[in-house]
């Protein structure tokens, strides 16, 4: 993922992510021609996993994307504010009864999760199209198949426009699971007669018999890869840089951050970056993490503070460590997957709590 060096410095006073449009488009077309004659719907929850919901959604609408899900009302709202013809799937369905009008006339496609939604939904409205949501193993949301069986002449299959469920173990590369999930929600094909859907990202990958009528990628669209050590040919889309706000040479014995926790063996040069856990970076990365300059690794010393982090400049060049030189915390050396790890967490709350106080750049 290369940028305009140029570009960047001349944000030297100001930390800011960089968002790759060209990368989030190729990432939907490679996702795309994997599922062959599936649909793809883009999950563009979560801000657009942290790299902006309405700039995600003009993105891949450039790429022929015509279908989006979003995890709660008020983003749905915006979204259709901003884009009128697209097709925009709720997944927390509908939670009150005043809501449904508001979602009927602006043709939001709820996921009806519940007998208490359906109920909803079949007492208020006789036009409203949904998706039938069932729980096949995942127990989060979705009618338990029980239920479901329960409730079954309570439905007007009519308005029912597909049948999902989600995944549980995929990311585990458990296809013992994920056999029987599938198997769950095939046996209501015949019943529903309507087109089903049940591979996330990692469902989308792990096998093609999972991508059903419609597919929902979520962190592959972003770059991520479903599983370690695996490489699909997806591209990062964020970077992110901080600048240096000052470079320090210490003496051995001498101590760094909040509690003293790292103590030099040696005389070293650090410097503090604008950037800190009120920027999303982890406490857990204290004393793990890694940074870079020009591709130069720097480990991060001692406690993360709220606003700024402290590195080991040690072995780079004297002449790139000046007042707002632009220090990578995500980019072409650092993936997703590597600050997870370091962070002790997983690739969608890196995205999604990295960067919340950053301006985002797109290019």
């Amino acid at each position: 993922m290369k940028h305009n060096l140029s570009q960047i410095d001349s944000k030297i006073n100001k930390k800011s992510i960089f968002i790759n449009k060209d990368n989030l488009s190729y990432n939907y077309k490679l996702i795309q021609r994997h599922v062959r004659k599936s649909k793809v719907i883009s999950v563009i929850k979560g801000d657009g996993y942290g790299h902006g919901l309405l700039e995600c959604c003009k993105i891949l609408k450039t790429s022929n994307c015509n279908d989006f899900y979003v995890a709660r009302l008020d983003d749905a709202l915006r979204l259709r504010e901003n884009h009128k013809n697209i097709n925009i799937y709720l997944l927390s369905g509908i939670i009150k009864k005043n809501d449904v009008k508001e979602i009927e006339s602006k043709k939001i496609i709820p996921i009806i999760n519940s007998p208490e939604q359906l109920d909803i939904i079949e007492t208020s409205s006789k036009k409203l199209n949904y998706v039938l949501h069932i729980d096949t193993g995942m127990n989060r949301l979705g009618f338990q198949i029980k239920n479901l069986e329960e409730n079954i002449n309570n439905i007007d299959f009519k308005r029912i426009k597909f049948v999902m469920s989600h995944f549980s173990s995929a990311d585990d590369l458990n296809k013992n699971e994920c056999n029987n999930q599938l198997k769950n929600l095939l046996q209501f094909k015949r019943i529903f007669n309507k087109p089903l859907s049940i591979a996330n990202s990692a469902g989308i990958f792990l096998n093609r018999k999972y991508h059903l009528d419609f597919v929902r990628p979520g962190k592959s669209l972003y770059g991520i890869n479903p599983f370690n050590k695996k490489n699909y040919k997806l591209k990062q889309v964020m970077s992110i840089y901080a600048p240096i706000l000052q470079v320090t040479d210490l003496k051995k014995s001498q101590t760094i951050g909040y509690s003293q926790t790292f103590k030099t063996n040696k005389k070293i040069k650090i410097a503090t970056i604008d950037f800190g856990y009120s920027d999303g970076y982890l406490r857990s990365g204290s004393n793990r993490g890694k940074v870079f300059i020009d591709g130069i690794p720097c480990n991060v010393l001692g406690r993360v503070s709220m606003d700024l982090i402290t590195i080991d400049v040690s072995k780079v060049p004297m002449k790139k460590l000046y007042l707002g030189k632009p220090v990578e915390i995500i980019g072409i050396n650092q993936s997703y997957e590597k600050i997870a790890y370091d962070t002790e967490t997983n690739e969608h709350e890196i995205l999604i709590s990295l960067g919340r106080n950053l301006s985002r750049v797109y290019f």
